[in-house]
């Protein structure tokens, strides 16, 4: 494809999807993140669209129906200065490896992982950098942004009630598609409790986590349905939840008299247009991402200021169906439009942002001095219609302020995070190497990072069953340089089967150099692909020191299959985000334990 009609199609996305990552644009463009991301940058820098560490989002957004709201501006326009960015302003993921803590001065984040959090928030503690939690409570954060999901789930549980009653007889067999996190679990509970309060004999058939994710949702309530056909209510903690419902239903031909869903969320268009379609949808609980967005920067500029904030910042929530949807949305132009002035009146709104969104005095809040130059926002799930409505939001309210807003996508700064962790044990692995030293080293990121590590290093021989371990130090003088035999693997682009492990058989080295996919106490190291593990057993015969390469992501996992015990490790090199009281107990277990420090 031509780069100019690749162009047209990346901004063609971000107009569409308000948010896009990276990893998105290179799956359906089918072309690396490496060119997506120079792609990106050529686009920003023509004002197309803004660029962010994970990927990208338009500068058009929805007009705004409440009186005030500006365009966004282009990046270092807030001032009236065109072509420049303003101090703080986030250079792109090319030309720089820091953290997006380290840019910002205010972080909104979600909970979705344990390790990341721990990582996020060891960061912006050494940066100063106040901690909103959206969603779901962070530990650390000075205050929560969200629904009262239990109350909201109740509310939507009771409607669900009457509608049985009216439509089904009495009867409720529900199927619930829930998911792994508190807020969500919050939300599943409320519904069944607000259901049984109006019909006590409700059954619930299934509760299954869906992975919040659409597909999987489609997947299991096809199952579920082909299972359980009497199922006529269907519960989802979210909209992407529901549209995967909604397919199932509509593939098997379901009676919408006879089968409704309930999606906590109302997130966006989709599920609106849904709900005034007379199909399966009926009602929804809706979270207003509108009022969301704004209040999420109200409290990151209280939290700059240092100003009190309450534990939870309560945001409004309505259950909604389609006589009751026009209430607060008008659909213009194909596109539903919060009501501000319906909204403000009928929904209890915090930090008193709805004055503030009405009548607040902009360039003297702005002059004051008392406004944080950058928020980030970690996006959990980008494809997710919630997180585009509501950095889109949050965008607008920001930029009517001149704050810059940076746009984080987990996925991608995890996996950011985990690369610089990896290349610090790198360094530090590197330094176990002397001169002399003949070292085995096996397949793997962080192994790579090693190579590169060793690349200038004299008098070393390196044995290696990994491609790009090979590819990297052939040309290096001061190194000998043997590779395995053995059958290629094109997902790890390593040499494994019976070949390799005849050359290990054959041959002895002082340290071996392994990474492991999973590490717990009890399971010991474990890797996922079954074929690979016995090559990596004979590595471990081979040396004399087994030195294992871990960040703290892949503790407390258990992959498929077991490697070896903990027994067999010499040393292990990890980072300082793997918790004390883990780094104490492999001690105990003879174990040298070395922390890079990030």
């Amino acid at each position: 494809m031509p780069p100019q009609e690749r162009f047209e199609q990346i901004v063609a996305l971000v107009e569409e999807r308000g948010f896009v990552s990276v990893k998105e644009l290179g799956e359906i463009l089918q072309v690396s993140e490496v060119t997506i991301r120079r792609d990106l940058q050529h686009l920003h820098d023509q004002q197309r669209l803004r660029r962010t560490f994970g990927g990208a989002f338009s500068v058009r957004l929805p007009a705004e129906a409440h009186a005030g709201a500006q365009a966004p501006a282009i990046e270092g326009e807030a001032e009236g200065r065109p072509g420049t960015q303003p101090a703080g302003a986030a250079k792109s993921a090319t030309e720089t490896e820091s953290s997006p803590v380290d840019r910002v001065d205010v972080l909104i984040a979600t909970s979705v992982d344990l390790s990341f959090d721990r990582a996020l928030l060891d960061r912006a503690t050494k940066r100063n950098v106040p901690v909103i939690a959206e969603s779901v409570r962070i530990a650390g954060s000075r205050t929560l942004v969200s629904v009262d999901n239990y109350q909201a789930g109740m509310a939507l549980g009771r409607w669900a009630g009457h509608y049985a009653r009216q439509h089904f007889g009495g009867l409720a067999r529900v199927l619930d598609l829930t998911y792994r996190l508190s807020n969500t679990q919050a939300r599943s509970q409320g519904f069944v409790t607000g259901l049984r309060e109006v019909l006590p004999a409700a059954e619930v058939l299934l509760s299954i986590n869906a992975q919040s994710a659409a597909e999987a949702a489609y997947q299991l309530t096809g199952d579920v349905l082909d299972v359980h056909p009497d199922i006529n209510i269907i519960f989802a903690i979210n909209d992407a939840t529901a549209l995967g419902a909604l397919r199932a239903c509509q593939s098997r031909g379901a009676n919408p008299n006879s089968l409704i869903v309930l999606p906590f969320g109302l997130e966006g268009d989709t599920l609106r247009n849904a709900l005034v379609g007379d199909g399966h949808c009926k009602a929804g609980l809706a979270m207003f991402p509108e009022i969301v967005g704004p209040v999420c920067v109200e409290a990151a500029i209280d939290a700059y200021n240092d100003r009190p904030l309450p534990r939870h910042v309560l945001t409004p929530y309505a259950v909604l169906t389609a006589e009751s949807l026009p209430q607060f949305y008008l659909c213009q132009s194909g596109a539903w439009q919060l009501n501000w002035e319906n909204a403000a009146a009928r929904l209890a709104i915090p930090l008193d942002t709805a004055s503030r969104i009405a009548g607040a005095d902009r360039a003297s809040r702005r002059a004051s001095g008392s406004l944080p130059r950058r928020i980030g926002i970690v996006v959990p799930f980008s494809e997710h219609e919630w997180y585009r409505n509501l950095t889109l939001n949050m965008q607008a309210h920001a930029t009517g302020l001149g704050i810059g807003l940076e746009i984080i996508d987990a996925a991608q700064n995890m996996k950011a995070d985990v690369a610089l962790r990896e290349r610090e044990i790198a360094k530090i692995a590197a330094d176990q190497v002397q001169p002399g030293d003949v070292i085995l080293i096996d397949g793997g990121p962080v192994t790579l990072y090693l190579a590169e590590e060793l690349a200038a290093r004299e008098q070393i021989t390196v044995i290696t069953n990994s491609m790009p371990v090979f590819e990297t130090l052939r040309d290096c003088p001061g190194i000998t340089l043997i590779i395995t035999g053995g059958v290629l693997s094109p997902l790890s682009d390593t040499l494994s089967g019976p070949t390799a492990e005849l050359s290990f058989r054959e041959l002895r080295a002082d340290k071996l150099f392994l990474p492991a996919t999973g590490i717990t106490l009890g399971f010991g190291l474990s890797h996922t692909n079954l074929a690979e593990v016995a090559t990596k057993q004979a590595m471990i015969r081979a040396a004399r020191e087994v030195i294992v390469l871990a960040d703290h992501t892949k503790f407390g996992q258990e992959s498929v299959v077991q490697v070896a015990p903990l027994s067999v490790v010499t040393r292990l090199i990890t980072d300082n985000a793997l918790p004390a009281n883990t780094r104490l107990d492999l001690t105990k277990m003879g174990i040298e334990v070395s922390v890079a420090r990030t």
